[in-house]
C-alpha cells in the first residue's frame, strides 16, 4: 500500500478532490444545501450537506442505503444547539475515495448526484433506483491507482 501511494498517491488524491468538487457541484445544482459553496465546497474527499429541508441525516442514510447508495449521517456544528440528536442529525456526509479508486471521474459524480436526487428530492422508491445503481456500478469492478488491477474489486484474495 505504501509503495502504491508513492507511485499513484498524488494522482489519486488529485482525482479524489476533483470528484468531491464535482459531486458537490452536481448536488448543489440539483437543489441540495451543500455546505461551503463559497469556498468551492471542499478541498478533501468529503462533502457535507445540510439535509434538514428533506428530513434528518439518520433517516436519509437508511433510505439511500435501500438504493445501494452508502453515505453517513453527520452532525452539523449547530445541531446540538437546535436540539438534534447524533442518530438523527441535520447533515449527511459523502466521501468519494472508494468510487475514485474504482475508476470513476467527474462525469460519474453527476450520475451519482442524479441517483441521490431521485431518491431524496424526487421521492422515487429506493428499490427502483437500486436497480439503476447496480447497473451503473457494473462498469466499475477493477481497483485503480494500484500496481495490478487484474483482480475484481472486493474479490477475496487468499494470502496463505
Amino acid at each position: 500500500a505504501a509503495a502504491e501511494m508513492l507511485e499513484f498517491g498524488r494522482e489519486y488524491a488529485c482525482q479524489i478532490v476533483r470528484n468531491a468538487k464535482a459531486l458537490a457541484q452536481a448536488l448543489y445544482e440539483r437543489g441540495f444545501n451543500v455546505l461551503a459553496e463559497h469556498k468551492g465546497f471542499t478541498e478533501s474527499h468529503v462533502i457535507l450537506i445540510d439535509i434538514t429541508k428533506q428530513g434528518d441525516g439518520g433517516t436519509i442514510e437508511e433510505t439511500l442505503e435501500k438504493a445501494n447508495i452508502i453515505i453517513n449521517r453527520n452532525l452539523l456544528p449547530w445541531d446540538i444547539k437546535e436540539g438534534r440528536h447524533f442518530q438523527h442529525p441535520g447533515g449527511i456526509r459523502l466521501g468519494v475515495s472508494e468510487v475514485t479508486r474504482l475508476g470513476m471521474k467527474e462525469s460519474e459524480m453527476v450520475e451519482i448526484a442524479e441517483f441521490i436526487k431521485r431518491v431524496i428530492l424526487d421521492k422515487e422508491p429506493p428499490e427502483k433506483v437500486k436497480g439503476d445503481v447496480a447497473e451503473f456500478r457494473k462498469d466499475y469492478q477493477k481497483v485503480h491507482y494500484c500496481f495490478e488491477n487484474a483482480t475484481e474489486a472486493y474479490e477475496y484474495v487468499k494470502i496463505r
